[in-house]
């Protein structure tokens, strides 16, 4: 089918009370439906129109490694059928359905793939807490402890130093840090700019993990799931490869490049918040947060440092769209381990 035939078709099938999802290809499970892409048609375009029709999409594999921290809830069902073969898949939500749509190994090359596949999806227009209190029946909220009190506990104002956040990060984790040596040296020749101090004692403290089962932070952990700086190379390899026209992932913005102006991921959420810099290699020491919940809303800027924002996410229930302290889901941290592709390239 052409293009107007392909965009038509994803509209029938995502359409509410639409029929059962089973896939005519070979090996694939229940639950999507691959639909037949021309050769002529364009990914950068496609792209363009899903966005443009579906909203912000999400960036699930780039250059064949798979988003680490994806969940049925932000898109793992439209990588579920094609294990080892995924170059890309870019991903959009729309009421019950995902729609997906990437690059695929196929016959010795590459072919365009678009899918649909079925989402469990909230209420509509519920919150994260609004949809436990629709499950559960608890209503985190009622549990919430204001920030003044959080202010108090401590007995005294919160530090204005940066690297004093570090040290709140790690009481309120009850953490042991690691103590990781990192030739930081190395790294930011790499990046073109020097890192965050603070960030960088956050990364020799945890090294990279899960903060409340829920927060991934991206540091310097072996492998690819909670390692920063693979991410960021692949990222800025998937954001200016040519094939995939003008559509960012992290748009307005365009991905970080050495001697230039962008965002850096540095951290994310089991729902899909995103957590990253804006760096700008002529301003190196201005290292302003950007913030983005997961139903692709505007960015999000704060000028603070990235430890006083993750401690600030993690304790204070104020701290609205992206603090988690209202949930009770207590402050903990895990050590990175493999993502559900055990952080290997597809």
């Amino acid at each position: 089918m052409d293009e107007q035939e392909l965009l038509e078709a994803v509209t029938s099938v995502v359409r509410p009370g639409r029929r059962e999802l089973v896939c005519a290809r070979s090996g694939h499970p229940a639950g999507h439906v691959c639909l037949t892409v021309s050769d002529t048609i364009n990914l950068s375009t496609l792209l363009r129109e899903f966005s443009r029709r579906y909203g912000q999409l999400r960036n699930l594999v780039m250059g064949g490694y798979a988003d680490p921290t994806v969940t049925e809830r932000t898109g793992l069902p439209l990588l579920a059928p094609f294990a080892g073969e995924l170059v890309e898949m870019r991903g959009w939500a729309c009421g019950s359905r995902w729609i997906g749509c990437g690059v695929v190994r196929a016959g010795g090359g590459e072919q365009l793939m678009v899918l649909v596949a079925e989402r469990a999806a909230p209420p509509e227009e519920a919150s994260w807490g609004d949809s436990l209190l629709h499950v559960t029946g608890w209503d985190a909220r009622d549990t919430a402890q204001p920030w003044a009190e959080i202010e108090a506990e401590v007995e005294a104002e919160l530090p204005d130093d940066c690297c004093a956040w570090v040290q709140r990060v790690i009481g309120l984790t009850g953490w042991k840090p690691l103590g990781i040596s990192v030739d930081w040296g190395a790294i930011e020749g790499e990046l073109g700019v020097a890192l965050p101090a603070d960030y960088k004692k956050l990364c020799e403290a945890f090294g990279g993990g899960v903060f409340s089962d829920s927060i991934y932070f991206l540091g310097l952990a072996e492998g690819v799931s909670f390692n920063f700086l693979t991410q960021w190379r692949v990222s800025l390899s998937v954001d200016q490869d040519d094939r995939y026209g003008d559509v960012s992932p992290v748009d307005p913005y365009a991905v970080y490049a050495p001697g230039g102006k962008g965002v850096v991921a540095w951290g994310s959420t089991e729902w899909a918040d995103e957590y990253c810099w804006l760096v700008d290699a002529e301003r190196p020491d201005d290292y302003p947060v950007l913030a983005r919940s997961h139903d692709g809303g505007p960015w999000h800027r704060y000028d603070m440092s990235t430890s006083e924002f993750l401690y600030r996410v993690l304790a204070d229930a104020e701290f609205r769209p992206f603090g988690i302290a209202q949930y009770d889901l207590g402050a903990t941290f895990e050590p990175g381990s493999v993502g559900p592709f055990d952080g290997r390239p597809l």
